[in-house]
C-alpha cells in the first residue's frame, strides 16, 4: 500500500512576533525565517521521515524546485511536482507565545487542472490512499476520480472553508480535523467536547472520523465507537506543522499495519516533538530521532537492577521458571508498548553481542535492553540470566548515562 498526498507547498515566512499584531499596529519581529512548508508538502515529508511510502504531487513556480530535493532525502516520489508559470504558494506566519496565525498566497496550488489530475492519479491502484488537505484547487473533482478508482480517501479538512461543505463528502473514509474544523463542520460551536463528537457522528455516521485537540490529544471515531490517546507532554516552541506531524505519522502506522491506537500514540508523540523547535518542516521528526525521543521521556525513575528482581517458581516437569517484580515489568512495557522498536532483534543481538556495553550509543543500548524484553516473553530464562549476572544493569546504567549526556547537549 502507498499513499499519494495531492495538496500544497508553500514558502514559509515565519515571524517571531512578541505578540500578534493588532489592527492598526505596527509591530518589529524578534526574529525571521525562511522555509519549506504547506499542508501537503509536510504531510507527505512527515510519511516518509516516518518510513512510509509516499508520492507528493503538486504544482510549484520556478522557484520551488527545493521542495523536490527535500522529499526526494528521505525516499518520496516527486515526479508529480509540476513546474507551472505562477509564484510558488506563500504563507506568512506569525508565531507569539508558541502559537500561530497564518495568511496564505496559494499561487502555483491554484494551478491544478483535469489532465494533471488524470495523470497523477494514474499511478494508483484500488486500496492505495490518497490523502487531501484544502490548500489546493480542484479538490472536489479529485476527490471524484479518486473515489472511481477505489483509492481509500483521506480528507484533512484544512484550513477550514464554506467550499468544504460542497465537496462530494460522501466519498470520504476518513475525515481529519481541529476543534474549530469540526465545529464548522458539524454547524455545531460548542465547546463541550461530548457534544462536538455527538454532533460530527451524527453528521457523519458512515466515515471514520481522526478528531485532534491539542494537548488534551486526540480521538477515532469509527462506527459509534471511539479511541481517545492523550498527548504527550513537551516543552512548546512553535505548534507549526504539528498537526501535519500527527497527520503524517498516523497514516504511515496505519500503512505499517499498526492498530489504531498505537497510530495515534506514535503520531502524538510526533506532534509532541515537532512542538518542541521551530518551524515545520524542519522541526518534523525521523523514525529514529522519535525513537530517542521516546526513551527519553520513558527513561524516568528506572528501577535499578541488581540480581534481586527475580525469583523462580517451580514449572511443569520441575523446570524453574523466572518471575520478574513489578518494578522490572513495568521497565519492560514502558519501552515496548508503542511498537516502536519492533524489528529483528536476533539479528541485532547477534550483531551487538561482541560490542562492549559502554561503547553503545543511545539506540543500540535500547534495542539490547529490549531484546532481552522481548525475548522474556517466550523465554524468560535469557532476561533472568541478563539479569542476574549484571548485564540488564550495566545497560539500564549506561542507558542513564545516554541520556544524562543527551539532556546536556539539548
Amino acid at each position: 500500500m502507498k499513499v499519494l498526498c495531492f495538496g500544497s507547498m508553500n514558502i514559509d515566512e515565519s515571524y517571531l512576533m512578541d505578540h500578534f499584531v493588532r489592527p492598526g499596529e505596527t509591530q518589529s519581529a524578534l526574529t525571521c525565517t525562511r522555509s519549506l512548508g504547506g499542508k501537503g508538502f509536510n504531510q507527505a515529508l512527515a510519511i516518509a521521515k516516518a518510513g512510509g511510502e509516499v508520492i507528493m504531487a503538486g504544482c510549484i513556480g520556478s522557484d520551488g524546485y527545493a521542495f523536490k530535493e527535500v522529499l526526494e532525502q528521505y525516499d518520496c516520489t516527486t515526479q508529480f511536482i509540476k513546474e507551472v508559470n505562477q509564484p510558488t504558494g506563500h504563507a506568512f506566519i506569525q508565531v507569539a507565545d508558541g502559537e500561530n496565525a497564518i495568511v496564505l498566497n496559494s499561487g502555483a496550488n491554484y494551478a491544478i487542472d483535469d489532465s494533471f489530475i488524470d495523470e497523477v492519479l494514474s499511478v494508483m491502484h484500488a486500496g492505495d490512499m490518497i490523502l487531501l488537505q484544502n490548500e489546493i484547487n480542484a479538490i472536489d473533482k479529485i476527490i471524484k476520480k479518486a473515489h472511481e478508482r477505489k483509492l481509500k480517501i483521506i480528507l484533512n479538512a484544512a484550513p477550514m472553508s464554506e467550499a468544504v461543505n460542497h465537496y462530494p463528502l460522501e466519498y470520504i473514509d476518513l475525515l481529519i480535523v481541529n476543534v474549530s474544523e469540526a465545529q464548522q463542520l458539524a454547524k455545531c460551536m460548542t465547546s463541550n467536547l461530548e457534544e462536538l463528537m455527538e454532533a460530527l457522528e451524527n453528521k457523519f455516521s458512515n466515515h471514520d472520523i481522526l478528531l485532534t485537540v491539542g494537548k488534551q490529544g486526540s480521538y477515532y471515531l469509527s462506527e459509534g465507537k471511539r479511541k481517545y490517546v492523550g498527548a504527550f507532554a513537551c516543552h512548546v516552541v512553535d505548534t507549526t506543522g504539528a498537526g501535519d506531524t500527527y497527520i503524517g505519522y498516523f497514516l504511515a502506522c496505519i500503512m505499517a499495519n499498526k492498530s489504531i491506537e498505537e497510530a495515534m500514540q506514535i503520531a502524538s508523540l510526533a506532534a509532541a516533538c515537532c512542538c518542541e523547535k521551530r518551524g515545520a518542516a524542519k522541526a518534523i521528526p525521523t523514525g529514529e530521532e522519535l525513537k530517542k525521543a521516546y526513551i527519553i521521556r520513558q527513561a524516568v525513575n528506572l528501577p535499578v537492577f541488581e540480581g534481586k528482581s527475580v525469583t523462580y517458581h517451580k514449572g511443569e516437569f520441575g523446570k524453574n521458571i523466572p518471575q520478574f517484580d513489578e518494578p522490572t515489568k513495568a521497565y519492560v512495557y514502558r519501552f515496548y508498548k508503542l511498537g516502536l522498536f519492533d524489528e529483528d532483534y536476533y539479528k541485532h543481538f547477534k550483531k551487538m553481542g561482541v560490542k562492549a556495553i559502554e561503547d553503545m550509543d543511545l539506540l543500540e543500548c535500547v534495542t539490547m535492553l529490549t531484546f532481552y524484553m522481548r525475548e522474556e516473553r517466550v523465554h524468560t530464562a535469557l532476561m533472568a540470566h541478563a539479569i542476574e549476572n549484571g548485564k540488564f544493569k550495566a545497560l539500564a546504567d549506561h542507558l542513564q548515562e545516554l541520556i544524562r549526556l543527551e539532556d546536556t547537549h539539548d
